[in-house]
C-alpha cells in the first residue's frame, strides 16, 4: 500500500516533455499508417484496373489471329506484304475511340434490337389476326358455296317449274280452244236444233176440210182421215228421237 503511493508520487512529479514526445511519436505512426494505407488503397485499386482489363492482351491478340490482321508497319520496316498504315496517334487513344464507336453502335443495335421486338411483336399479333381472319374466310367461303348449291336447286327447280307453268299454259290454252271450239259447235247445235224445232212447232195453215162437229168428238164417232199418208206418222216419230238425241248430245 505504501508502495503504490509512492509511485503515484514519482509519476506525479515528472515533467510534462515526456507526454509531448509521446504524442509526436502516435502523430507521426498516424501519418506513416495513413500513407501506408493510402498506398494500399491505390494499389488495391491498381490491381483490380489490371484485373479489369486483364483480359484485354488475350482477346486482342485472339482477334488479331482470327482475323488474319496484317501487323503494323513502322518507320523503316522493309518487310514485303500488305501493311496496316500508320495511324499518327497514340494506340490507346486509338482503341479508347474504338471502344466509344464500339459502345455507341451497341447502344443502337439494342435499340434497334428494342424496335425490331416491338415490330416482331406486332408481326405476331397480325400473324394471330391473320390467321383468325384466314379461318373466318374459310367459314364464309364454305357458307357461300353452300348458299350457291342451294341458289343451283333453286334455278333447277325454278326452271323445272316454268316448264310445268308452261306445259299448264299450253293445256289451258289448248282447253280453251277446246271449250271455245266446243261452245260453238254447241251453239250451231242449237241453232240447227231450234231451226229444226220450229219447223214442227209451227202450226200449218187451215185447209178447207170436212166440218164436224163437237159431239162427234166428245162421241169418238170420227173418221180417220183418208188422205193422211201413214209415213208422215213414221217420220213424226223419227224425227222426235232425233230431237231427243241432238238434245242429249248438247248436254
Amino acid at each position: 500500500m505504501a508502495d503504490s503511493i509512492s509511485n503515484a508520487n514519482r509519476s506525479a512529479a515528472r515533467p510534462t516533455g515526456t507526454d509531448d514526445l509521446a504524442a509526436e511519436s502516435r502523430r507521426r505512426i498516424d501519418d506513416i499508417v495513413a500513407q501506408v494505407d493510402a498506398e494500399m488503397d491505390r494499389r488495391a485499386r491498381d490491381a483490380a484496373r489490371a484485373r479489369h482489363w486483364g483480359w484485354l492482351p488475350t482477346i486482342i491478340q485472339g482477334w488479331i489471329i482470327g482475323e488474319r490482321v496484317p501487323p503494323y508497319r513502322f518507320p523503316g520496316d522493309t518487310t514485303p506484304g500488305h501493311r496496316l498504315p500508320p495511324l499518327g496517334v497514340p494506340l490507346e487513344q486509338a482503341f479508347a475511340a474504338h471502344v466509344a464507336y464500339t459502345r455507341r453502335e451497341i447502344g443502337r443495335t439494342r435499340e434497334l434490337s428494342d424496335e425490331v421486338r416491338v415490330l416482331r411483336e406486332k408481326n405476331d399479333r397480325l400473324e394471330r389476326q391473320n390467321e383468325r381472319l384466314e379461318g373466318r374466310n374459310d367459314r364464309l367461303e364454305a357458307q357461300v358455296e353452300t348458299l350457291r348449291l342451294q341458289v343451283s336447286q333453286l334455278m333447277t327447280q325454278h326452271g323445272q317449274i316454268v316448264d310445268v307453268m308452261q306445259e299448264h299454259d299450253v293445256r289451258i290454252t289448248e282447253n280453251r280452244t277446246d271449250i271455245t271450239e266446243t261452245q260453238a259447235m254447241v251453239q250451231a247445235s242449237d241453232a240447227m236444233l231450234n231451226a229444226w224445232a220450229a219447223q214442227f212447232i209451227e202450226e200449218p195453215p187451215q185447209e178447207d176440210g170436212p166440218e164436224f162437229e163437237a159431239e162427234d168428238l166428245e162421241e169418238g164417232d170420227f173418221d180417220e182421215d183418208l188422205n193422211e199418208d201413214p209415213e208422215e206418222d213414221d217420220d213424226d216419230g223419227d224425227a222426235a228421237s232425233d230431237i231427243s238425241h241432238v238434245s242429249m248430245d248438247s248436254d
